[in-house]
């Protein structure tokens, strides 16, 4: 299971893309970062944090249904028999 880190920046008001974290409102998490990458936020004055709290809702849920399968197009029904 991944780890995950949550990063606050001292600027609340960062936004974008950062070091592999996308930042909104100064809060960003990371999966499973190199350690590089913690240490030089840290360096820099953001708060790191190790976060346990649920996956993000775009993970896909393993239970999840599948798609119906489309309809096939194989047969005309315009097509007049001879």
């Amino acid at each position: 299971m991944p780890v995950r880190y949550a990063i606050t920046a001292p600027d609340k008001e960062r936004g974008g893309h950062l070091l592999g974290a996308d930042f909104t409102n100064g809060r960003a998490t990371l999966d499973d970062p190199p350690p590089g990458v913690l240490l030089w936020f840290r360096r820099h004055g953001f708060t790191v944090e190790q976060d346990n709290g649920p996956p993000p809702a775009t993970a896909p849920t393993p239970n999840a249904p599948p798609k119906p399968a489309g309809r096939s197009r194989s047969r005309s029904k315009t097509a007049k028999e001879g």
